[in-house]
């Protein structure tokens, strides 16, 4: 049972640690300045995929281990592991908001550059005549 428990607290810690990296994240996309640097967009989404890599692996193991222990969530019998997993479930709906206000900004910002791009085109394209009248594009 204290595997469990163990396990759960590290899923919980997990959450968190992803709390902050997509807090992080959300203002690298507020500052301009960071917003057009693709190296600093990245930091935070390589840190994302790691621990979500560690969260599967740790619910892997939670699911094992209340096969093992015949005890499964909301785990209203033991009031340790209660605790633990409604904190759980409350990180999981921030982390959705989260998750959600980051993909506002992220397709505000990429419309908004790749509108840029393809009024630049188009300007560039533009057709015009030199002085003895030959085409120029």
């Amino acid at each position: 049972m204290k595997e469990l428990i163990e396990t759960i607290k590290e899923i919980k810690n997990v959450l968190i640690s992803l709390e902050f990296i997509l807090q992080e994240e959300y203002n690298n996309l507020l500052n301009p300045e960071t917003c057009n640097n693709i190296s600093i967009i990245l930091k935070p989404i390589e840190k994302k995929t790691t621990l979500f890599k560690k969260f599967v692996i740790l619910n892997k193991d939670r699911l094992s281990l209340e096969k093992k222990y015949s005890i499964f969530a909301p785990y209203k019998n033991v009031n340790e592991l209660n605790d633990c997993w409604s904190k759980i479930i409350e990180k999981i709906f921030l982390l959705r908001k989260f998750n959600l206000k980051n993909k506002i900004l992220i397709n505000k910002r990429l419309y908004l550059n790749q509108y840029f791009l393809e009024l630049f085109a188009t300007h560039n394209k533009a057709i015009t005549y030199n002085f003895q009248g030959d085409l120029k594009i």
